[in-house]
């Protein structure tokens, strides 16, 4: 009896243990970042890839007495956790034609130290040939899985389509993958979990037809954009006046939406949710006046000053999207304009003839004052939680600085532009309430909503840079404390610093520093440090470099860091000769590190 309660025991214990050891064994790692290179070549496609080992699930890795990877056994089960996570998550086309499946030509497992997959040319040598040494001493979770892929063709591909399907390796997954043509010229794609199909160089048609559809599901998509062309229309749905405020409002949102897209607009944290802020409350300003009794000869004025708001709006849906329009910048921007046009055309043809039917059966200014008051508590409800939104984000005054003085005379200059474009607007206006300008007006929509197409390939992004003070001084004290304390031991800051920092990082986005801190520091337990301090490291780097601190605080967001470029002008903007900022920046990393 005894003996049985005994068995009975050590059979429900070991029913508790084996479930939290399984768990422990297949925890999913919490973030993931994927890097890849795609070539394109005559007769195949090469693929690297390289991922974290401590993602691969269901393979069993031989390991030895103190856990650590048998390097000796470890080949072929390199090669089938290639095979599972890697290259059956992956398909290629050429245009509408599939490419086979792609083959594993060669597999390795390497330390976080070893940076060759920094360069496609370095990671396709040490791929091939510089394997792991046997003495090897780490557990596989703390080793990196690179991977050679190849697809043969039968010809050069002239329209290569790639569908990743990473998003299983973590919870988040970030992936970056570089084209790399045979011109030696490259372009980078970065996305979070499974982005579908990819072209990773698009024609011109493609690149139109992708952000036109973009551009038309975001529209229909969004219910405020939706709320506000009703409360625009609702007291007006004559096509006479209606010309004139729906040529007011896309030539606003048209003006907004590319100015921002080609990033003329302000870098901090706080712009995106005062522009949320903004939609909601044009919303409710619209239904209120509606209530009140709205006049037709100052309504395209509200729509013109509310369309700037909602083009910004308009334009947070290009963020990520916009890397996947290739070298058709202007292209894609006028074809997702056009997208939204077509949708809010598609929307005033149904909108209009049902809101007559229905005024037919009640009395319209009843009707529009109930609608109104439905629409304005919606509105109201999403502006009051907006604004908590934005209170909660972080906000310091800027320096008065150079810079600070720039971005004044732009705004000027823009109020300038603004104020001549509602002047023209004005006559428009006039001439809709006369018989002959009718036809005029409809001319004068036609070509606000293609007015883009006029010559903007002289328009260039203004790059946001580290120049520009994007991380406080408390953060780079912080970092410098973060990283004496724990990374001191295995990374020095020479090797963050001078002309190795310019020639690695320089030119590129903020993100993939960032991303690189979070990943492989410190060297001994990679990712073993919270977000904020990872923040506080990646401003220490920056300070060690010469870019000079703010007052607005570096955000951990990957869409504002891919928005910011790390400075390549450093040691020409100043005057000051590259060796003596290098050797200035070692003298205060020994001052701060003695």
């Amino acid at each position: 009896m005894r003996i049985g309660r005994f068995l009975l025991a050590m059979a429900m214990w070991v029913a508790a243990a084996l479930p939290a050891r399984v768990a422990l064994a297949h925890e999913i790692p919490r973030h993931v970042g994927v890097r890849a290179y795609v070539a394109p070549a005559a007769d195949r496609v090469r693929l690297l890839v390289q991922i974290p080992m401590d993602a691969v699930r269901d393979v069993d890795f031989p390991v030895l007495a103190n856990d650590a990877l048998d390097m000796s056994r470890a080949a072929p089960f390199l090669r089938d956790a290639a095979q599972l996570w890697v290259a059956d998550a992956i398909t290629l086309r050429d245009g509408a034609t599939p490419l086979g499946a792609p083959r594993v030509v060669a597999v390795r497992a390497a330390v976080p130290a070893d940076r060759a997959f920094d360069a496609y040319g370095a990671a396709l040598a040490a791929v091939s040939r510089q394997q792991l040494p046997s003495a090897t001493d780490l557990p596989h979770g703390q080793l990196r899985l690179e991977v050679l892929l190849e697809v043969a063709t039968v010809a050069p591909v002239r329209d290569l389509v790639i569908e990743p399907r990473w998003a299983n390796l973590g919870v988040r997954t970030t992936s970056i993958v570089t084209l790399v043509n045979a011109d030696g010229t490259a372009r980078r794609y970065a996305f979070e979990g499974n982005p579908g199909e990819v072209r990773v160089d698009p024609r011109w048609w493609h690149a139109a037809w992708l952000f036109m559809i973009h551009g038309t599901e975001h529209m229909l998509g969004g219910l405020d954009h939706l709320l506000f062309v009703l409360c625009l229309v609702l007291p007006f749905r004559r096509w006479r006046p209606l010309v004139g405020m729906v040529t007011a409002f896309t030539v606003a949102h048209s003006i907004t939406l590319i100015s921002a897209a080609l990033g003329v607009v302000p870098a901090g944290a706080w712009f995106a949710p005062l522009v949320e802020v903004g939609i909601a409350a044009s919303i409710v300003y619209m239904a209120v006046e509606n209530m009140l009794g709205a006049r037709v000869e100052r309504r395209w004025i509200v729509a013109f000053v509310f369309g700037l708001v909602h083009g910004f709006g308009f334009s947070s849906a290009l963020g990520d999207t916009l890397q996947f329009a290739g070298a058709h910048l202007v292209t894609s921007l006028l074809a997702f304009n056009v997208g939204v046009e077509l949708a809010q055309l598609g929307v005033l043809l149904v909108m209009i003839p049902v809101l007559d039917r229905l005024f037919t059966r009640f009395p319209e200014r009843l009707g529009i004052v109930v609608v109104s008051a439905f629409v304005a508590h919606e509105a109201w409800h999403w502006m009051t939680a907006r604004f908590a939104d934005f209170q909660a984000v972080p906000f310091t005054l800027p320096a008065f600085d150079a810079g600070l003085a720039v971005a004044l005379i732009r705004v000027v200059m823009a109020g300038l532009v603004l104020t001549g474009v509602a002047w023209a607007l004005s006559g428009w206006m006039r001439r809709l309430l006369t018989p002959r300008g009718v036809a005029s007006a409809a001319i004068a929509l036609v070509v606000a909503g293609m007015w883009s197409a006029a010559p903007l390939s002289s328009l260039q992004a203004q790059a946001r840079t580290t120049k520009a003070g994007v991380y406080t001084p408390d953060q780079a004290v912080k970092g410098r404390e973060v990283f004496n304390s724990n990374c001191l031991g295995c990374h020095t800051t020479a090797t963050h610093q001078g002309a190795a920092f310019q020639n690695k990082w320089f030119g590129r986005p903020l993100f993939d520093l960032f991303d690189y801190v979070s990943q492989a520091m410190p060297k001994a337990a990679p990712g073993s440090l919270t977000e904020d301090e990872y923040v506080w490291v990646t401003a220490y780097i920056l300070r060690l470099n010469g870019m000079p601190a703010g007052r607005t605080e570096l955000s951990p967001e990957p869409t504002w860091l891919k928005s910011v470029r790390v400075d390549s002008t450093m040691g020409r903007a100043n005057g000051t000769p590259m060796q003596q900022q290098v050797h200035d920046s070692r003298v205060r990393a020994r001052t701060e590190n003695p």
